[in-house]
């Protein structure tokens, strides 16, 4: 093979070159471990909850009403806190609980009980239970 001209080597893969080989052992490698990781990204992970509070209402110097929206997927049991707040941002009132969604998107009401009259209420969090 010698006797080849070198523009036949490149063109039919004759050039022996251990650095075009770890090149593409490198490549292969990179490109296997970017897939490992999108897998472990996308695989098991819980159902996306997304919490949108929606407004909160005074009923009473002991009660806010707060409403809210949540997206994700029907059947998963959530885990929620709520909380309501005073003018100096004590917090007058907290519960939290659970709940299995019925649908891929709930809007609900919650009556909050509060020690004092509030002026804020919100759902600080719904998560997955696990």
């Amino acid at each position: 093979m010698a006797d080849l001209p070198p523009e036949l080597h490149d063109r039919y893969g004759l050039d022996r070159n251990p650095a075009k080989k770890i090149g593409y052992l490198l490549t292969v490698a990179a490109a296997l471990i970017a897939a490992l990781i999108l897998a472990s990204q996308l695989i098991g992970r819980d159902p996306t909850i997304q919490l949108i509070n929606t407004g909160h209402k005074p009923l009473s110097n002991s009660e806010v009403l707060i409403t809210y929206t949540v997206h994700g997927k029907a059947g998963v049991e959530l885990e929620c806190s709520a909380t309501a707040v005073n003018d100096n941002f004590a917090e007058v009132g907290a519960k939290r609980w659970t709940w299995v969604m019925e649908e891929d998107s709930v809007s609900r009401e919650l009556t909050l009980s509060t020690s004092e009259r509030a002026a804020s209420g919100s759902i600080e969090y719904c998560v997955p239970v696990s």
